[in-house]
């Protein structure tokens, strides 16, 4: 099949693979073409960001994202305008002073933490009571027409959170790049400055702490678990607490972020073997195990900085942690609920669909856009199931796709040197800490040992398992197996806190790998080239220390 490549609008479109496979459902696409520009827009607005917003486009399925100037983001010119231009630009332009002024009071005042302030007192608390209701109503007991109304209602509400989860990504950066940029004056290693901020955020762990009232009452009682039907034959206590987590947890999406993605509660067995974790015995949780390790950590690091600047210190590491923990809750309340919430509601609809004839498949409801599902579910006027299907064929055709890197003209590396201040300051600040979600630079590998970065401080022996995605994590991973990944993100999180140790072919020290690693306490590598040629199923050792995984020789020529 003949595939182009065109950029869908002016300037460098580049290619992200890490969110989405190019298999990705037509709803999808529509909520975050929308959301992602509105919300990064909201976000650079409020602090001043020389950008306009963030454009996102899908071409042939594949993720494409172009940030935009504020100056000339929709021409077609090849090149930023020349630095005295922008210096210009800036000093006489009313709208751009405005910018700039904005901008010096957002680094003065700290913006981020009003962001975080907002999140704690009404954001946070809206979308967890909003996604508590909407996904405790039981769809299959809804009529026709409520059907319709609450799958509306879902598709609103997915909307709106993703609008939230891109303006939050804005401020999230910048105490963690003020941070970063002070330890790095002070001659301290970033791998140590960013393990003082292990414990700052106990949603990675969350879902699994909540299990331990459950782990811990089946223990007492001598119950083995084989699924959850033993779970809830325990007592009505136990299941009680069952359907609490399942509740908060269960309507989750898991293994991605896409609608055609399962949730926790199509995947059972995991939850199974996530109560048979002797971890969950133990005397404390796992945050408070990473925040001990957090602080031992810190204690460390603060010996290093200059006496005169421990104060400045003090106040960037709370600052710092208190957006870290802000950062990975964003996602799981903003995305993976609301999203597996909408799909629960799809697919009732789905079922429905083709038993009226509206769908040749109840799978086939992913290739619906939001307004035609539901005008297909009120009866009214819809893409006939033929043409559902087509799209359905169109679609996975996708994953065979060779996309390019980027679309339109190369990337150009932005130049800060004309910019005021304080925007040169947050641009510097934001970039720096990007580059950290990026693999670095890494030694060549020699036969059977693969370089990357590593965190922790312990190595680990284990059975290799290489998956491509988390869906395949939760059928093949057993307990204490080597996740070896082209990169991990929140969906992972259940199967992560199974495993002995984590590597993964890209990010670098602030990606969602290196964060959860230092979460659960379990060694990781990331920015490991090669990573996905080790055989699976091998022994490897993986040592954060060294930053290298071991693959045992004889196996290691055949790679």
């Amino acid at each position: 099949m003949d595939v182009t490549w065109e950029p869908p609008g002016p300037g460098t479109w580049e290619r992200d693979r890490s969110h989405f496979p190019p298999t990705v459902s037509r709803l999808m696409i529509e909520i975050l073409e929308d959301a992602a520009p509105r919300g990064i827009a909201e976000g650079f607005d409020l602090v001043g960001a020389p950008l306009a917003t963030m454009d996102v486009r899908f071409v042939n399925g594949q993720f494409y994202r172009r940030l935009v100037p504020i100056i000339g983001g929709g021409a077609g010119s090849r090149r930023p305008p020349p630095n005295p231009v922008v210096r210009a630009v800036f000093a006489v332009h009313p709208r751009l002073r405005r910018r700039v002024r904005t901008a010096v009071a957002a680094m003065d005042s700290g913006v981020w933490n009003a962001e975080a302030d907002r999140w704690d007192s009404e954001w946070k608390p809206d979308l967890i009571a909003t996604n508590r209701r909407l996904g405790s109503v039981d769809v299959a007991s809804l009529d026709q027409p409520a059907l319709a109304d609450h799958v509306a209602e879902c598709i609103e509400h997915c909307r709106r959170a993703a609008v939230l989860h891109f303006r939050l990504h804005v401020s999230d950066l910048g105490p963690i790049g003020r941070l970063l940029a002070a330890t790095d004056e002070w001659g301290i290693d970033p791998v140590w400055v960013m393990a003082t901020l292990a414990g700052a955020s106990p949603s990675t762990s969350e879902a699994m702490d909540a299990l331990r009232p459950i782990a811990r009452l089946l223990d007492e009682r001598g119950v083995e678990v084989g699924s959850l039907d033993d779970v809830r034959a325990a007592g009505a206590d136990v299941a009680g607490l069952l359907d609490d987590y399942l509740l908060d947890f269960g309507g989750r999406l898991t293994t991605g972020y896409d609608l055609t993605d399962r949730t926790l509660l199509e995947l059972p067995d995991v939850t199974v073997a996530s109560l048979g974790d002797p971890q969950l015995l133990d005397e404390h949780t796992t945050a408070e195990r990473a925040q001990r390790r957090g602080d031992e950590t810190l204690a460390a690091v603060r010996q290093q900085v200059p006496d005169r600047e421990r104060a400045r210190f003090d106040e960037l590491v709370v600052e710092a942690r208190r957006l870290y923990g802000l950062r990975d809750e964003n996602g799981p309340l903003t995305v993976e609920w609301p999203t597996g919430v909408l799909r629960t509601a799809m697919l009732e609809a789905g079922r429905r669909l083709a038993a009226g004839g509206r769908l040749v498949s109840a799978e086939h409801v992913v290739n619906f856009g939001g307004d035609e599902l539901v005008a297909s579910l009120r009866g009214q006027v819809g893409p006939r199931a033929e043409a559902v299907a087509t799209r359905d064929e169109v679609r996975l055709r996708r994953a065979g796709f060779e996309s390019p890197a980027h679309l339109g003209p190369e990337p150009v590396e932005p130049d800060l040197a004309a910019l005021p201040e304080a925007m040169r300051e947050m641009m510097s600040i934001s970039l720096s800490v990007l580059r950290l979600l990026e693999a670095a630079d890494a030694s060549a590998p020699t036969e059977g040992v693969l370089v990357g970065t590593g965190i922790g401080v312990e190595a680990y022996v284990g059975t290799a398992r290489v998956v491509t995605d988390a869906d395949e994590a939760f059928d093949r991973v057993e307990p204490g197996d080597v996740i070896v990944a082209p990169f991990t993100v929140p969906t992972f999180n259940s199967v992560l806190a199974l495993a002995g140790a984590v590597v993964t072919e890209q990010g670098g020290l602030l990606c969602h790998t290196a964060v959860i690693a230092r979460e659960l306490g379990i060694p990781g590598i990331v920015g490991v080239a090669g990573a996905l040629d080790i055989p699976d199923g091998v022994r490897v050792e993986v040592d954060p220390v060294a930053g290298t995984v071991t693959v045992d020789p004889t196996v290691a020529r055949t790679m």
